[in-house]
């Protein structure tokens, strides 16, 4: 995804990208493509870009494992400051310096982080997700069982018989 910014007239200018997750290196969990559409503005000094990125990945359920599609939409802006440029006014995070004589810019490093950072780290088929069960095993979204759901922590087994050594009194 490389756009050519050698000879790019001052003002905005839109692009669109489509590629494959394997061209971008996302790994098992994408194999669709990744849709970027990005908007340049430039100036004399530097080129201010903002990408929207989405795709489509597959996961399983941290709670249940069962497998699912789930869209990440995500989006990211950078500065690229030509050398020399007003490089201390903007966030180091987001600027790259373009040293002079360089033609173009490629967005597939940023792009293919931005998607990485874009899963949640919590991966949920569902937000009301029950998960297994963890006496038998049944996916609780699907089937019933008639397992206990109290949990029985023996941390707090003294300051239980505590408490009711003192109601009893």
């Amino acid at each position: 995804m490389r756009i050519q910014v050698g000879g790019l007239s001052e003002g905005i200018h839109e692009y669109e990208f489509e590629v494959s997750s394997q061209e971008l290196d996302l790994g098992e969990s994408f194999s669709g493509s990744v849709f970027v559409k990005a908007s340049l503005d430039k100036s004399v000094h530097q080129i201010a870009l903002q990408a929207a990125i989405s795709s489509t990945g597959h996961f399983a359920c941290d709670r249940c494992v069962r497998e699912f599609d789930l869209p990440v939409k995500t989006s990211y802006r950078m500065f690229y400051v030509m050398e020399g440029g007003d490089e201390g006014a903007i966030d180091p995070t987001e600027m790259q310096v373009i040293p002079h004589g360089v033609s173009f810019i490629d967005l597939s490093d940023d792009v293919r982080q931005t998607v990485t950072i874009g899963i949640p780290l919590k991966l949920l088929c569902a937000p009301d997700c029950k998960g297994l069960c963890p006496e038998c095993g049944k996916d609780r979204n699907t089937e019933h069982c008639s397992c206990s759901t109290a949990i029985d922590d023996s941390r707090w087994g003294g300051l239980e018989r505590l408490r009711q050594n003192e109601t009893s009194e």
